[in-house]
C-alpha cells in the first residue's frame, strides 16, 4: 500500500500560531520637522499622542519571546520626554532595541538616558549633506546643529565608556539629493560614525514622495556617478555604504533582478506587529507611506482587542492570504518595485 504524500505546510499560512518577535512601537506621533516626503507634510492620520512607559509596558506584556523593538513611526521619538523609562522597559525584556530620529533633541538629559539605559543602536536620518538641501527636504535649516549633537553625543559615549549605542547615519535617496552622498559620507568620517545608510524613497504622489523623485527602477547616469563616487570614497574612508531593505546584489539604487511579484517575498505580516502612538496596529511601517486610505492598514486596537484576537483576526488574516494569492493589498502592491521591500 503506497503512503500517502506527505502535506506540505505553506512557509506563511494565514493563521500564525506563534506572536511576533519583533515590534514596533510609535512612542509619540509628533514630529518638529515637516519633512517633504512623510505623510504628517499632508496631514495626521491619528490624533497627536505620546505612549507612557505604563502604555509600552503594558505592550510588552503581551509579547513574551519579543528579541527586537523599534521605537519609531510617524514622529520624532526624542520629542517624548519618558523616552530613557520607555527605553528601560524594553531592556528589561532582554529585546535588542533602535530607533530613527532626526537627531535635533539629541542633547542633555535625554542623550545620557539613551546611553545609560543600554540603547542597541540609532539611525540618525539627515537626507542631505549641505543645510539648503537639508532645508528644502526637512522644512527647517537644522543640519548644523544635528551634527553638532551627533558629536557630544560621541562624547558621551566616550566619557560612559560603552560602545552602545551604535550610530549610523542615513539618507532617503531622491533625485534632489542623491548628488550629496558622497558628501554625507564625508561628514560621518567627520563626526565619528562607521556607517551610512541609502534608503529607498516610499511615494505617494504628493510633496516630494513622488515618483519622478525615485531612484528604485531607472537612476540616470549622474544618480548612478554620484553612488559610485560615494562607493570609492566609503571604501578610503572605511565607512560602510549599505542600502536599506531589499536590494539587488551589489547595486544600491536599482533592482534590475526582481521577480513579478516581488511583495510576495514580504514576511512581515508574519513575523512583526507596527502599534501607533494611539494603539492602533498597522502591517508594517512602510504602509503609512504609500498614501492609502488609512482606514485600509488599520488591522485593530491593541488597547481595545486581545492581541491573539488582533494577531490571526479576519483583518489579518485577510491581508496575508491576499498577498499570497497575488492580489496583495493596495499598501504592498508596488514593494520591492517601486520601493524595496
Amino acid at each position: 500500500m503506497t503512503s500517502p504524500a506527505p502535506v506540505t505546510q505553506p512557509p506563511r499560512p494565514e493563521v500564525v500560531p506563534d506572536l511576533p518577535g519583533e515590534l514596533y512601537i510609535e512612542t509619540t506621533n509628533r514630529c518638529n520637522l515637516r519633512c517633504r516626503t512623510c505623510p504628517q507634510y499632508w496631514g495626521m492620520d491619528e490624533a497627536q499622542a505620546d505612549l507612557s512607559p505604563a502604555q509600552v509596558t503594558r505592550i510588552l506584556s503581551y509579547f513574551p519571546m519579543v528579541r527586537r523593538v523599534v521605537l519609531h513611526g510617524i514622529g520624532e521619538p526624542l520629542l517624548n520626554p519618558e523616552l530613557p523609562a520607555i527605553l528601560h522597559a524594553v531592556k528589561a525584556t532582554g529585546a535588542y532595541a533602535l530607533f530613527n530620529t532626526n537627531g535635533l533633541l539629541l542633547r542633555g538629559r535625554v542623550a545620557r538616558g539613551l546611553v545609560e539605559e543600554g540603547l542597541d543602536e540609532l539611525r540618525i536620518s539627515v537626507d542631505s549633506a549641505t543645510p539648503e538641501t537639508y532645508a528644502a527636504v526637512r522644512g527647517a535649516n537644522g543640519l548644523g546643529r544635528i551634527l553638532a549633537n551627533i558629536r557630544a553625543f560621541t562624547t558621551i559615549k566616550r566619557e560612559s565608556g560603552r560602545d552602545l549605542p551604535k550610530v549610523s547615519l542615513w539618507l532617503t535617496g531622491m533625485k534632489t539629493n542623491i548628488g550629496e552622498l558622497p558628501a554625507l559620507v564625508s561628514l560621518a568620517a567627520d563626526v565619528g560614525i562607521s556607517e551610512v545608510y541609502l534608503q529607498r524613497l516610499v511615494y505617494s504622489g504628493r510633496g516630494l514622495a513622488i515618483a519622478g523623485e525615485s531612484l528604485f527602477s531607472a537612476p540616470g547616469p549622474a544618480e548612478v556617478a554620484a553612488v559610485r563616487r560615494a562607493e570609492k570614497l566609503a571604501l578610503g574612508l572605511g565607512i560602510a555604504l549599505r542600502g536599506a531593505g531589499e536590494v539587488s546584489s551589489g547595486d544600491l539604487i536599482s533592482l534590475t533582478d526582481a521577480p513579478e511579484q516581488p511583495y510576495q517575498r514580504c514576511r512581515r505580516p508574519w513575523t512583526l506587529m507596527y502599534v501607533t502612538a494611539n494603539g492602533n496596529v498597522l502591517p508594517c511601517c512602510i504602509a503609512p507611506f504609500t498614501g492609502v486610505p488609512y482606514g485600509t492598514i488599520v488591522l485593530g486596537n491593541i488597547f481595545n482587542q486581545t492581541v491573539e484576537g488582533i494577531w490571526n483576526g479576519e483583518p489579518y488574516r485577510q491581508w496575508r492570504k491576499s498577498m499570497l494569492d497575488g492580489h496583495p493589498p493596495a499598501a504592498c502592491a508596488s514593494c520591492g518595485t517601486g520601493w524595496s521591500l
